[in-house]
């Protein structure tokens, strides 16, 4: 767990070593091969992960097609903060599009901190606080219906995406088939 405590002191000092060893013996490190499913839609809630290497995206099916809503990599936290708080199920899935190694995080123990807490605490309003800006981000480019203007979105914002997401990935966060993809990539390098 040292490389997440190191995660941690980047945004605030761990003064605390009561804090952190209590903390720390909530805390598993996990790994998720690629496909495998972190949350389940059909599930209650009741962990936050903290993305330490790979990536993984936020998916729900409508029309039997599978619809990306948004990605996480390193440095991301996860969960579904609404599903935990209310104890209802959640409304898609986070699957591992890659390897994805991540600490798991007991709810209770998240939030416990997050409230009362002005040194780990400090780090997860931190985070939760980015995570609202980068969702917002998601869910406004997915307004759009341009391909390029969503396609340029990732390719600006998340090129080590780009660089290790399946294409299928890709063109499901943006809305078309596969080869609609590829034809939008080849006809944009030859433009």
């Amino acid at each position: 767990m040292e490389i997440f405590k190191n995660e941690i002191e980047k945004y605030s000092p761990i003064n605390s070593i009561k804090e952190w060893e209590d903390f720390s013996a909530s805390l598993s490190l996990k790994e998720a091969a690629k496909r495998d499913t972190i949350f389940r839609q059909t599930d209650i809630c009741d962990k936050v992960i903290y993305l330490l290497d790979g990536i993984a995206a936020s998916e729900y099916n409508a029309d039997d097609r599978n619809i990306i809503t948004r990605f996480f990599q390193y440095g991301n936290l996860c969960s579904n903060m609404e599903s935990a708080a209310t104890q209802s199920i959640q409304s898609d899935n986070v699957f591992a599009i890659t390897k994805v190694r991540y600490v798991e995080i007991p709810f209770d123990s998240f939030m416990q901190l997050y409230l009362k807490s002005n040194e780990i605490g400090l780090f997860f309003r931190k985070k939760i606080l980015e995570h609202l800006v980068e969702a917002k981000n998601f869910l406004s480019i997915k307004t759009s219906t341009s391909t390029e203007i969503q396609y340029s979105f990732l390719e600006n914002n998340y090129p080590s995406l780009i660089q290790h997401t399946p294409s299928k990935y890709i063109a499901a966060f943006i809305g078309i088939t596969p080869e609609a993809l590829s034809r939008f990539l080849k006809l944009r390098s030859t433009s």
